[in-house]
């Protein structure tokens, strides 16, 4: 069974990881559409007009569901992407609902990119949940594409970092919601100033298992024989660059499995 995922750089990659990681049987081809970067501060319609390529791109690729890993994307194009294909597509949603949960001082940070930040739909996730929880939603419209330069780029990514955590500090900020799915990738950078002060919140592993059923909703016989064999079989992971060759070294990095990469791609999305 394939399973394409895709983002406009290399922060899908900590949803790649989360996947291969608990379901090593799958084929894993990931997309990191680097010519299109940064899609943070592109314009919803530009989002939708490229979710709807890379949805004919994954066709093409004969995967089975498309995990658009990218918090932006999924906000601005997924219902679009959905619309163009017959293929299950899963996102990636800003996980708000157990960072309200968890937090015991009611004070909760969402920080995003611009496009994810001003969205009708995180604003009305949080709407939904935080009952009296005070909210800061946060945004950079630099860190993300700074991620994808690293490791040139991390003096540059620690000062950001750097200034979000001290205005999350003096908020009493108790519980963080990293809301782009580049973000994870440096979590412990947070982690090292944030300290045991404030809950960071990721939303990897909600997305496996909504990857699962969907997949089972969908080939129930083909899943089933899967995860009967599942423990036996190692599936592959092929990284696909729009941009080259260029960031494939940086895309290669932050793979986990770096033993499953069976190939590395320069595609075309037209």
């Amino acid at each position: 069974m394939k399973v394409g995922v895709m983002d406009s750089g290399a922060g899908g990659v900590t949803i790649l990881n989360a996947i291969y990681q608990k379901h090593p049987y799958l084929d894993l081809v990931y997309l990191a559409d680097d010519a299109f970067a940064p899609y943070g501060n592109k314009s919803v319609e530009q989002l939708q007009e490229r979710l709807i390529k890379v949805g004919r791109f994954f066709e093409n690729e004969k995967v089975g569901a498309i995990v658009v890993a990218c918090n932006t994307a999924t906000v601005a194009a997924i219902d679009v992407l959905r619309a163009s294909t017959s293929l299950p597509v899963i996102g990636v949603e800003p996980a708000v609902k157990p960072a309200f949960r968890l937090s015991k001082k009611r004070r909760v940070a969402v920080l995003a990119t611009p496009v994810t930040a001003d969205s009708t739909r995180l604003n009305q996730l949080i709407d939904l949940w935080k009952a009296d929880s005070h909210v800061s939603i946060m945004s950079s419209s630099t860190l993300a594409f700074d991620i994808d330069a690293w490791p040139e780029s991390e003096e540059k990514v620690r000062r950001t970092i750097r200034q979000l955590c001290k205005e999350m500090l003096a908020q009493n900020i108790d519980t963080l919601v990293l809301a782009c799915t580049h973000y994870p990738l440096v979590k412990y950078l947070f982690e090292q100033i944030l300290k045991n002060e404030c809950e960071i919140i990721e939303p990897s592993e909600g997305v496996v298992a909504q990857v699962i059923r969907r997949l089972s909703e969908s080939y129930p016989d083909d899943m089933c024989q899967l995860l009967k064999i599942g423990i036996k079989e190692q599936g592959s992971i092929e990284l696909c660059s729009s941009l080259g060759f260029d960031n494939m070294q940086r895309l290669l990095s932050w793979v986990t499995s770096s033993d499953a990469i069976k190939d590395r791609r320069h595609v075309s999305i037209y």
